[in-house]
């Protein structure tokens, strides 16, 4: 069926573009809310799940968020200034279904949290990332289930977690037990440093311990790579990277000095040992990039491997919180 459109250009200015941005009712995201981004599909159930226990124990109000994306068809008409007849109100009804679904379930299962909600027009990834300016944590479904899908991460969790102005959890089918421990990859990199600092609030406030994990892999000792454990070269490179770990970790024991910290050091691929440690997690906390042992950290690197392979939610962490 071919689309109809109205001969009434669309008022550009900034006050009908505000209005025309309100009408479906796009409320605009509380300061330090934790955004749940929804699509309608089965992993919005472990996405809201996550979210809703994070509001709950940052005190935060909660932000339901579902984007309404115009068809590729109809991008032209639209920017060209016509509005689709009928258009509209089918895609905002769609996205009502999804907001009033989630608002029922916590509900019954979440009923004293203060609960907003937004369906801006654009894609999810972009709605997700407007909306970490304003929010304390973005949740996200990873949108995999088997192993192929694993490998194909989702292009929304991936494109929020690299653009995101705050921390993003991406959540697969399992939202993870509260009552395990925190894990973070460290590598004493700018960014591990803010990742530690997140990942600690996070164990405190979940009253769990924390486990610090930092891999290498090639070093060099006056001139002779280092394959021998427990030489005196494997110990000097230790004590090394021990003394790093010791210097990140300094304000998280200062902020937090009954939290138990485990700190896990090991000669290692760091995808594999964060994994390994990852099965007994709760959460898993990496940095958007790094160095060191875990060289090239950037998404597509150690903190993609991990968002497509762990099996608990995994939390990226930019070098810097916001600050405006």
């Amino acid at each position: 069926m071919t689309a109809e459109y109205s001969d009434q250009p669309l008022d550009r200015t900034d006050d009908a573009a505000e209005a025309a941005g309100r009408r479906q009712h796009d409320d605009d995201v509380p300061p330090g809310a934790v955004v749940a981004g929804l699509d309608g599909s089965d992993k919005d159930g472990t996405v809201l799940a996550f979210a809703a226990r994070e509001a709950t124990l940052l005190g935060a109000p909660l932000h339901l968020l579902t984007a309404q994306e115009i068809h590729a068809g109809l991008v032209g008409a639209w920017d060209a200034g016509f509005v689709p007849i009928g258009l509209e109100p089918e895609l905002g009804d769609s996205g009502a279904r999804v907001i009033d679904e989630a608002r029922a379930r916590i509900g019954r299962e979440h009923s004293d949290l203060a609960v907003t909600a937004s369906r801006p027009w654009g894609t999810p990834s972009q709605a997700l990332v407007d909306a970490s300016e304003q929010a304390r944590i973005v949740v996200v479904g990873s949108g995999r289930k088997g192993t192929l899908e694993r490998i194909l991460l989702g292009t929304t969790s991936l494109d929020t977690a690299m653009h995101a102005a705050c921390p993003v959890v991406v959540v697969g089918e399992d939202p993870g037990e509260v009552t395990r421990p925190v894990v973070v990859g460290i590598d004493g990199s700018e960014h591990s440093v803010r990742s530690a600092t997140v990942a600690g609030d996070e164990a405190a406030r979940r009253g769990v311990s924390l486990v610090v994990v930092t891999t290498w892999r090639l070093e060099v000792v006056d001139g002779i790579v280092v394959t021998e454990e427990g030489s005196p070269e494997w110990q000097q490179v230790e004590q090394r990277y021990r003394a790093m770990i010791d210097q990140v970790l300094q304000p998280v024991r200062a902020k937090h000095p009954d939290l138990s910290v485990e700190v896990d050091l090991r000669n290692g691929r760091p995808v594999d040992v964060l994994l390994e440690r990852s099965q007994d997690a709760g959460l898993l906390i990496v940095g958007s990039r790094g160095r060191g042992g875990f060289a090239g950290m950037a998404l597509g690197s150690v903190s993609h491997k991990l968002l497509q392979r762990a099996l608990v939610p995994v939390g990226v962490v930019r070098a810097e919180p916001r600050t405006d």
